[in-house]
């Protein structure tokens, strides 16, 4: 049989005898320290005492794993007085070995005023990273785990964090973490709260030092888990984009709630904004009068939408469904409960305003407490400060809610959905808008969250409690599998074969695409220029590239096509390396036409990425790629992007002044490449200079043609008349081969021209 070392806090004389007895009944107990504060308490028989500064803090932690020598340790940590069930350390330490557990813990019994009543607990999952899982006041822990984590964290000097550290990194080794469904032991239940007025505790300012402490903890584990997610990993939303019947709609699921629906929708009513609103009511089959008052307020105001849906099997997620899907619906969902009301009268306004000034898709602002009177209630102003745009959509796996107001960008949010379940819907959707999209934060008290006894929340049973927690833990475990897999899709890195593969496969998924590209029989012309073959390819598809309106307004207002928001659901990505994915193109100029885009949404620019594409035609060496700046032939100049193709079709017929970089170091390629970008000029207004390149490998080196341009579009695409022509050159046009659209300027093509037209937009 296995052994263990007890850990006991010490309190007081009498109690301290009376647990040092309960364990001390077990003959499978070693040795047993009282951990004490005061070095001037009575000698207790059967135990030795180790004088800490708090429980949970590293120097403890290092303390317990120096002087712990038998198979487990048990820790229990509370002050008062417990009682070990009958054969408990034995049954403990059977299932520890039969399961070769490396921690456990198990239900028991609380007593509370005087009452003995049961204290269940939760299976842990790998989903279970929120500092407060409740494991009860006993637990279990492998030695080797104990004195392993100590010396990993040795330099750490957590007051607060080091039990947290020391799970988490138990749950990362091979031995699970073991729920025992049996009540093991009893002890005095001390906080007699109901559950509404503990929920908010994880967010009191008071407990901000320890927060900070778990936040740094959950973060190593993030990393050390791979399921880690960078602050700058984001994509953009263009808020501004698509047509809507008004710019936000007020969602209101209701049922049963004659007392505070009335409220809720009068201040919603109240709102002052400079766009039009509407306000939708998803009525769920109410029985209480509830639907006579929605019913009246919307013959009163058309701005209110009543909806009675027609299924009776929806949660609250099930009612936002409703809400979204229905054409009413706005640009914007804005979340207002049926029991709460808004603060102001610019919540509306201020929300918007804040989904335009930071282009993101979800935005969250922050309540106070209040009971039916308005009057507040601890702890007040919840404004989960807590997130922070350098760690926020990592912590936020962490705590237990992100605030309120919580408001969509519609598209995006039709797009993932609401879980069909009346608890943690909104905090399931803060954690999937997080892992890849920015979300902004309102820190001024914009909503007022009332609690009174008729709230669903306001006093849950144990039972209830626990599976409400069971399914967040659910949540983040769903939510770190996604974010490893995403990690891990970013870490393969593809051989060519695979990339022809992908290419292959992607042609058989997408019949529209495949067509285009087994209908690439183009017609080809050919002009001798300055001694060399300059092609030009009639090619009708390329109308949607060559005629793109890229001016601020539109690019602003205009879903980002290469986002993944936005693009069709057949076209998959596969990536090139923790910053890039390769697309096929959907309208190709090449054979095998290819999109490389940058994973976040970023402006195109190519110096910070410039090593990358050195990377890819390393990698791709059967393949050349280029890049068109956000001025010279790029029709998404929003988003950073290469494209590449087959290394046979690359143009070779450069007609204006250009640069020829060769080497076969990485490192002289980027030297050489940063002295010519920084010899060029930047337009005022414009984020780099003008230029085209292309880069390939031959033989062992790279080769890199740097063509600075003057121009964007010759003066011939904005010509009126039998002077305008659709050519707008990017870098495959000016090393070589021209791509025309329309028949009409193919046809009147001559070498002259198209000779003209590059050196106008080239140098």
């Amino acid at each position: 049989m296995k052994t263990i070392d007890c850990f006991i806090p010490y309190s007081d004389e009498a109690t301290a005898k009376e647990n040092v007895a309960q364990f001390r009944a077990s003959n499978q107990v070693n040795q047993i320290f009282l951990l004490a504060h005061d070095a001037t308490l009575p000698q207790i028989e059967g135990c030795s005492v180790l004088f800490i500064d708090t429980l949970e803090s590293s120097a403890t932690l290092r303390q317990m794993a120096l002087v712990a020598k038998a198979d487990f340790v048990a820790i229990y940590s509370k002050y008062s007085p417990i009682t070990v069930g009958y054969g408990a350390i034995d049954r403990v330490l059977t299932i520890a070995e039969t399961m070769d557990a490396g921690m456990l813990y198990s239900d028991h019994y609380a007593i509370r005023n005087g009452e003995m009543t049961k204290a269940p607990c939760i299976a842990y999952q790998m989903g279970s990273v929120r500092n407060d899982f409740d494991f009860g006041s006993l637990r279990f822990v492998r030695t080797d785990h104990l004195k392993a984590c100590a010396d990993l964290y040795s330099t750490n000097q957590w007051n607060a964090a080091a039990l947290y550290e020391l799970t988490l990194y138990v749950s990362r080794q091979a031995t699970p973490i073991y729920y025992i469904n049996e009540y093991l032991y009893t002890e005095d239940e001390t906080d007699l709260r109901k559950s509404g007025e503990r929920q908010f505790d994880y967010v009191d300012p008071r407990n901000r030092d320890v927060q900070v402490e778990m936040e740094q903890v959950c973060t190593d584990h993030l990393r050390r888990i791979d399921a880690y997610v960078a602050s700058d990993d984001v994509s953009d939303i263009a808020t501004g984009s698509g047509t809507f019947p008004v710019e936000a709609s007020v969602i209101i699921p209701v049922k049963n709630r004659k007392k505070t629906v009335e409220d809720a929708i009068m201040s919603a009513m109240s709102q002052k904004t400079r766009f039009d609103f509407n306000i939708i009511v998803v009525d769920n089959h109410s029985t209480d009068g509830t639907t006579e008052i929605v019913a009246r307020l919307a013959n009163y105001d058309a701005r209110v939408v009543h909806i009675i849906p027609e299924r009776n099997d929806l949660g609250i997620g099930g009612c936002w469904n409703m809400a979204i899907q229905d054409p009413r619906c706005g640009r914007f969902a804005i979340q207002l409960d049926s029991d709460d009301l808004y603060s102001r009268e610019s919540t509306l306004q201020m929300i918007v305003d804040k989904f335009y000034a930071e282009r993101c898709a979800m935005v969250i602002g922050s309540y106070r407490m209040c009971d039916f009177n308005l009057r507040t209630l601890p702890p007040g102003v919840i404004d989960h400060k807590e997130w922070t745009d350098d760690n926020g959509r990592n912590n936020a796996l962490r705590i237990n809610g992100l605030g309120a107001p919580r408001a969509f960008f519609t598209p995006l949010l039709r797009k993932i959905g609401v879980p069909n379940t009346s608890y943690g819907e909104d905090y399931a959707l803060g954690l999937a808008f997080s892992r890849q999209y920015r979300i902004g934060r309102i820190f001024d008290v914009v909503y007022l969250c009332r609690r009174w006894e008729g709230n669903s929340d306001a006093a849950l049973s144990p039972e209830r409690v626990n599976q409400n927690n069971f399914y967040k833990d659910q949540l983040r475990t769903i939510e770190l599998t996604a974010r490893q897999h995403i990690n891990r899709f970013w870490n393969e890195h593809p051989t060519q074969d695979e990339v022809d593969n992908f290419f292959d496969t992607q042609m058989k998924a997408w019949p529209e695409v495949g067509e285009r590209y087994r209908n690439l029989n183009v017609q080809i012309k050919s002009f001798a220029i300055g001694g060399k073959t300059y092609n030009v390819q009639h090619n009708p598809g390329r109308i949607v590239s060559t005629g793109a309106n890229i001016d601020k307004k539109t690019i602003a207002n205009r879903p980002c096509f290469l986002c993944d928001m936005n693009r069709p659901a057949i076209q998959k990505g596969l990536a090139l390396n923790e910053r890039f994915k390769l697309l096929v193109n959907p309208f190709p100029i090449l054979r095998r036409h290819f999109t490389i885009v940058l994973r976040k949404h970023a402006p195109q620019q190519i110096a910070p990425y410039f090593a990358d594409m050195l990377d890819f035609a390393a990698t791709l060496d059967r393949y050349f790629i280029f890049y068109n700046g956000p001025f010279c032939g790029a029709s998404a100049p929003d988003h950073m992007h290469f494209q590449a193709g087959p290394r046979e079709q690359l143009p070779k017929a450069c007609i204006t002044k250009h640069f020829e970089l060769r080497s076969k170091s990485k490192d002289e390629m980027l030297d050489s490449f940063r002295k010519v970008y920084d010899s060029f000029p930047i337009n005022p207004g414009e984020i780099e200079p003008r230029l085209n390149v292309l880069t390939w490998r031959d033989a062992d080196e790279w080769v890199s043609i740097v063509i600075p341009r003057t121009k964007h579009r010759p003066a011939c695409y904005d010509a009126q008349g039998d002077a305008h022509m659709l050519v707008s050159p990017g870098a495959l046009d000016m090393s070589g081969l021209m791509i025309i659209p329309r028949a009409e300027d193919f046809n009147r093509l001559t070498a002259d021209l198209t000779e003209r037209i590059i050196k106008e937009c080239g140098v």
